[in-house]
């Protein structure tokens, strides 16, 4: 697309170029034989009048002694020769055209041959003082010597376009080089970087605004490719999230059809037993230790009617329709009935009241979640318990729980919603309440956020409802 037009360009501008100097050479050449024969016209015209031939013939060996003159020749008026110079001899054909030349009378150069040898010859009439023409004049010179010059010309052109052509050449290489070469090896780089891992290289804008198009666009598919993969990242993260729901609402679905078989089936010997306990414990002969056995076997009972129970609520599953739930009259009516078991332990209850603040639900799964919240919060309180209601700039709502106790270890806070998992409560629990603010939590699309109290120096556990959510 370069090198092949500079090519022909270049060959053709030096062909035209030796055209021009071989017919200005040529010329010039053939002008200096007219020059040389004008020049000897006047000497042997006189010679001519006087009728001296010495004086013609020396005329022409001066002339002859020009390395440029092959030969030069004097005829009579009737074609005869009358005085030769140099190595060549007309002959009878050459006498013939004198003759004819004699009659024309007029000056004539043309390319010949005279002694066997390629000539250009230049004829000139002798006129005497009359005006009469005497003779002819004719001064010769080889052609090969005017081909031989010309020769040295052509070879010269040819070596002016080699330099030519090498010199152009140069001028394209070390062109492509600055201009193209160096910033296509620049984005090639920059390629192999990006291929062997670095993915946030970005090439350099530097350069013609060709090649910084090019980066540009480069690197804005280099970008997009970026953002695709973060999103398939996200959407497999996404995935792999709903799977793991997926498989543990699955769990969760065939542990609350044990648990309500389970529950059903223990609600019916436990009443009894409780209900035999009570008769005993009323009647006359029981020692103390009797009592104090059978007031044991009640509480044990009760314990597990307690978790008989949260076994029926982590199983429960409410198909109706959402409706909007006033979280601040939720939470009164919570902490009301909590109020008593605040007292017996000695622990404080503050509620800070936000006003009306609604969320759209159900209301006794809700409810149920902040009562367990609440009481996992008092039974780790060592003084005082925090409960109030944030409202976000987005429209979410957060039910914020507090305490001063000894707080959740960052490496316990994943577990804590497992199913019967009782860390740092001992045996007193059932392991069954935070797996139900968790199920509550999902149902509600809500999330759950634990983290130090800034405040209580505790824990902090907040239930969040988005904004219109379910």
């Amino acid at each position: 697309m370069v090198v092949l037009p500079l090519t022909v360009l270049g060959t053709l501008v030096v062909w035209l170029t030796y055209e021009a100097i071989e017919g200005t050479v040529e010329e010039r050449l053939e002008k200096e034989i007219e020059l040389v024969a004008r020049a000897m016209r006047v000497p042997v015209e006189r010679a001519l009048e006087r009728g001296d031939l010495d004086a013609i013939e020396r005329s022409l060996d001066a002339v002859f002694e020009i390395g440029r003159v092959y030969g030069a020749y004097v005829y009579g008026a009737g074609g005869r020769r009358i005085a030769v110079a140099g190595e060549a001899r007309p002959g009878p054909r050459d006498q013939i055209e004198a003759v004819e030349l004699v009659q024309i009378g007029e000056e004539l150069g043309r390319y010949a041959q005279l002694g066997g040898e390629d000539v250009f010859s230049y004829f000139v009439p002798l006129t005497g003082e009359t005006g009469r023409i005497e003779g002819l004049l004719q001064v010769v010179r080889l052609e090969s010597e005017i081909s031989q010059r010309l020769a040295r010309i052509r070879n010269l052109s040819w070596l002016a376009w080699i330099g030519i052509m090498v010199l152009m050449l140069s001028i394209v290489a070390v062109g492509y080089r600055l201009a193209v070469g160096r910033h296509v090896e620049r984005l090639e780089g920059s390629m192999a970087r990006i291929e062997s891992g670095d993915r946030s290289h970005r090439a350099s804008l530097e350069g013609p605004a060709e090649f910084a198009g090019m980066a540009a666009a480069f690197n804005r598919m280099l970008d997009g490719l970026d953002r695709m993969s973060s999103q398939l990242a996200e959407q497999r993260r996404q995935r792999r999230d709903m799977e793991r729901r997926m498989i543990a609402q699955d769990n969760l679905a065939r542990l609350g059809q044990f648990s309500s078989g389970v529950a059903h089936e223990l609600g019916a010997p436990l009443t009894v037993i409780d209900g035999d306990t009570r008769r005993l414990q009323r009647e006359e002969g029981v020692s103390d230790d009797g009592q104090r056995r059978l007031e044991r076997v009640r509480r044990q009972v009760a314990r597990t009617r307690e978790l008989i129970n949260q076994l029926m609520e982590f199983a429960r599953s409410d198909r109706s329709d959402p409706e909007p739930v006033d979280l601040d009259r939720l939470l009164q009516r919570v902490l009301a009935g909590l109020r008593p078991e605040c007292e017996s332990r000695g622990v404080e209850l503050d509620y800070r009241r936000s006003g009306r603040t609604s969320v759209r639900g159900w209301a006794a799964r809700i409810e149920h979640a902040l009562l367990n919240l609440a009481r996992n919060a008092i039974q780790a309180a060592r003084s005082r318990v925090l409960v109030r209601l944030d409202v976000a700039g987005d429209g979410t709502v957060a039910a914020v729980i507090e305490d001063d106790g000894p707080g959740v270890p960052a490496e316990e806070r994943e577990r804590i919603f497992e199913p019967f998992h009782t860390a740092g409560k001992g045996q007193s629990g059932t392991g069954l309440g935070l797996a139900i603010v968790q199920g509550v939590a999902e149902e509600h699309g809500a999330s759950i956020r634990i983290d130090d109290s800034d405040e209580l120096g505790g824990s902090r556990i907040a239930l969040v409802f988005p904004a219109g959510a379910p």
